[in-house]
């Protein structure tokens, strides 16, 4: 029963008729529908990711070429030039899990990171149970404000901090 049923309906798929010119345009729109789906799945899939111009980094204000240790000036005041580098270098204890974080600022244009090394954070056996957090930091704007790093373990409380005024002119 069931080989007869399919023979059946097998006979009328094939006895399908189209009009005249029905087998070109049955072509046709297949032929449009697989070039659409090409289409779109090539420009979809195309890959967007650009090389990056290095003619459109962020360079900010131009380097005057000052550079300024801000190491040993906590708590005082620093008189800068948009361009001038900061040059900070802080120390602490290497395996206790204690970091120095930038705590301000937190808004603004004021600085520019050109650089940071740490070094000795995970041996204590390079700088004898130390590790030193160096940064250098461009001044973009003028201005007054303040730079403060906090040293401790995240989400606990502070135990150290260095805190300067920049006064940019």
């Amino acid at each position: 029963m069931r080989k007869i049923l399919f023979a059946s309906v097998a006979r009328k798929e094939n006895s399908l008729s189209f009009p005249s010119g029905g087998q070109q345009k049955k072509n046709t729109y297949l032929l449009l529908i697989v070039t659409f789906f090409l289409f779109f799945s090539l420009t979809a899939c195309k890959n967007k990711e650009k090389a990056v111009d290095p003619e459109l980094e962020i360079k900010g204000v131009p380097e005057t070429g000052t550079i300024i240790d801000i190491s040993d000036k906590n708590s005082q005041s620093v008189t800068a030039t948009p361009g001038d580098v900061l040059y900070l270098k802080l120390t602490g204890e290497a395996d206790s899990g204690k970091q120095w974080s930038v705590s301000e600022p937190t808004s603004g244009n004021f600085l520019m990171l050109k650089d940071h090394k740490l070094v000795g954070m995970n041996d204590p056996n390079i700088l004898e149970g130390q590790f030193s957090d160096e940064w250098w930091l461009k001044i973009e704007e003028k201005g007054t404000f303040k730079l403060k790093y906090i040293y401790g373990v995240v989400n606990q409380e502070v135990e150290k901090t260095f805190e300067l005024e920049i006064n940019s002119q």
